[in-house]
């Protein structure tokens, strides 16, 4: 910001052209002092230490730093150095009430923290990785500040790492090969001999300012390697626990994927999906998880198959995707109890390669029957909830899937 201007200033026949800088100085006072309600001489206005009182009567008073520095400009009548009166503001805000000017003031690099960690919480993520080069202190701001994402996705293969986030994807290869573009995000490609670490390095310092992540992706697909993984679990192991809303984890090594699930904070994380292309992952170990226990939406059934014994442990969910061995006509009965005390809207999908028809048919109570359609292949039931506004909704497919859900 240019120093501010005052439109008054004294007239040039107030003084004599052969006047001295001193003379011009004393009748600019003499100025000042018939315009200021009060006996303070009119050369202490001009003093550090009375503008440094001005500035904290203006961060006591909520006065923005532009605009009380105009308003002083007026005052003194005098042109003041901004960067130097908002450097003085920001440190009196901050608690220092005997500000020193650094011996170089150069602008935003000497900046309190709390400033930049306001400036730098407005900027996209690839400048906000540009300005981590710049210096030490602005490095620091970076991390210091804590930053929300909509996206965020891992997607690590044998011989490239693309991170996604928000309004930016960053591929980072050995040598370029043929990967496919984003959609409608820039994209920034790096190459690098050492691209795994440079990958996890720049992960390393994004998740240090990270607070919260709407939507966290990670993908491990069939050529990733096993030190790949080691090098991204042992990153994570050293980060505090992300608060995630919702996760989708897609690996190859099953028994990896709950690991990576550990990575994020039980209690905020509220839907979960998991999938395997040979959907045998582990979910008695799932269960156990506080992650698991806490969440409010479950998608597993390309991950592994439950065991029916476990069945009843995901009837406090409002919505589940979760593939059976068998469908029997005890669990049909169980979840239709259980949805009708759920308290909550609620959506539950059973799938089973070895559902029968009369499995379905026959847990369904006939008296509160009131809506039976058969459309090709697939049977529609719906049931009165007693004493409410509520139904249950059967759709289910022999040898495919059953959906049970409960609406008004």
């Amino acid at each position: 910001m240019r120093p501010y201007k005052s439109g008054r200033h004294p007239k040039a026949g107030d003084t004599k052209a052969g006047d001295t800088k001193a003379g011009d100085e004393s009748c600019e006072s003499t100025q000042l002092l018939t315009a200021m309600p009060c006996k303070i001489p009119a050369s202490a206005y001009f003093d550090s230490t009375t503008v440094k009182h001005f500035i904290l009567y203006d961060v006591l008073q909520g006065i923005q730093p532009d605009k009380g520095f105009r308003k002083l400009c007026e005052i003194l009548q005098k042109e003041l150095d901004y960067p130097e009166y908002e450097y003085t503001y920001y440190q009196v805000y901050n608690g220092n009430l005997e500000p020193d000017m650094p011996r170089s003031f150069k602008g935003i690099a000497d900046l309190p923290m709390d400033a930049l960690v306001e400036i730098f919480g407005h900027l996209e993520v690839k400048n906000r990785m540009n300005v981590r080069k710049v210096s030490k202190s602005l490095r620091d701001a970076v991390d210091f500040s804590k930053f929300v994402y909509s996206i965020f996705s891992i997607d690590i293969s044998k011989r490239w790492i693309r991170l996604d986030l928000d309004d930016i994807v960053i591929d980072y290869f050995e040598n370029s090969i043929d990967v496919p573009p984003p959609v409608w995000k820039q994209r920034i490609e790096i190459l690098d001999e050492n691209f795994e670490q440079r990958a996890l390095k720049d992960l390393k310092n994004v998740l240090k300012s990270t607070k919260t992540i709407q939507y966290f992706t990670v993908i491990f697909d069939k050529f990733s390697s096993k030190n790949q993984f080691e090098l991204f679990s042992k990153l994570m192991e050293n980060t505090k626990k992300l608060a995630v809303t919702e996760i989708s984890i897609r690996e190859e090594r099953n028994e990896k994927a709950l690991k990576i699930l550990s990575f994020l904070k039980p209690g905020k994380l509220k839907v979960i999906h998991l999938e395997s292309t040979k959907e045998n992952g582990n979910l008695n170990d799932l269960v156990r998880m506080d992650q698991f226990k806490m969440a409010r939406e479950i998608h597993i059934a390309n991950y592994g198959i439950l065991d029916s014994s476990l069945v009843d442990q995901l009837f406090s969910f409002d919505k589940f995707q979760v593939r059976l061995e068998e469908i029997r006509r005890e669990d049909v009965i169980l979840a239709q109890n259980a949805l009708e005390k759920l308290p909550n809207a609620g959506g539950w999908t059973f799938y089973c390669d070895n559902l029968q028809r009369v499995e379905v048919e026959q847990a369904i109570v006939q008296s509160k029957i009131v809506y039976h359609k058969e459309d090709y292949d697939r049977i529609h039931y719906r049931t009165k909830i007693p004493n409410s506004k509520y139904f249950i909704r059967f759709l289910f497919e022999e040898a495919n899937f059953l959906i049970m859900s409960n609406r008004k």
